[in-house]
């Protein structure tokens, strides 16, 4: 299957989103999907994680809970968010 999306994480990532845990879809989505270093992520499992992305912003929340929107995680994931269609 092809791989249509990229989605590099560090260790400090992956941390933060097990230290999160599934307390939010978004990082349980993380821990479920991904690994540390370049995710090669087919398009199910990108609509996965922006499912979840959205899932946590719902109502008008800021996404990814427990995140700095500072962080490079946050924008990270941003981006990644934003590209998927």
């Amino acid at each position: 299957m092809a791989h249509a999306y990229t989605l590099k994480l560090t260790a400090q990532d992956m941390e933060t989103a097990l230290f999160v845990g599934d307390r939010y879809s978004w990082s349980a989505a993380l821990i479920r999907l991904c690994e540390e270093g370049e995710n090669k992520l087919s398009e199910p499992d990108a609509w996965s994680l922006a499912e979840a992305f959205a899932e946590d912003a719902e109502g008008g929340h800021s996404p990814f809970p427990m995140l700095s929107d500072r962080s490079d995680l946050w924008t990270k994931l941003l981006d990644f968010w934003s590209v998927i269609v």
